[in-house]
Parts: C-alpha cells; sequence; structure tokens
C-alpha cells in the first residue's frame, strides 16, 4: 500500500513541476520515517521518490529539521548567538 501512495506522492509532485514550471531536485531531498516504517518499505519509497532518508538530525538553513516539544530548548542556540 506504502508503495502505491509513493508512487502517488510522486505523480504530484511531477504534475506539480509541470504547472508550476519548477522544478523540484529529489537528489537533494529528504524525507523522516516513522519508527514504524520497516526498512525494506523506507527502501521502496525511497527508490520511488528519488530521495533520501534521514534520522532527523540534519538543518536547513542553519535550522534543525526536527523540533522537539521543547522549543526554547531546541532554539536557544539562536538567543545566545543574538
Amino acid at each position: 500500500m506504502e508503495a502505491a501512495q509513493a508512487q502517488i506522492m510522486k505523480n504530484i509532485l511531477v504534475t506539480y513541476e509541470a504547472v508550476s514550471g519548477q522544478a523540484i531536485s529529489l537528489p537533494k531531498s529528504y524525507i523522516l520515517c516513522s519508527r514504524n516504517v520497516v526498512i525494506d518499505m523506507k527502501y521502496i519509497i525511497t527508490n520511488i521518490l528519488g530521495v533520501q532518508v534521514v534520522l532527523g538530525t540534519r538543518k536547513y538553513l542553519d535550522l534543525p529539521s526536527m523540533v522537539g516539544r521543547d522549543r526554547n530548548i531546541t532554539f536557544s542556540y539562536i538567543k545566545d548567538r543574538v
């Protein structure tokens, strides 16, 4: 079932590219999977979409990709730098 959903998502992204004129760089894109997703399914999804799986420890524009329940702790380094 997840493979079919991944294919639907791929079709949505292709349609978005065609309609908007914007290109999505899938090799530079990442997905974050729940712990409940088995490794084989992660492999299938990443192959269909052409993206990589991350653990949530990456940063985008120097901001964490994962924000926990306590946002004050997550972003305290910004206050310290200012």
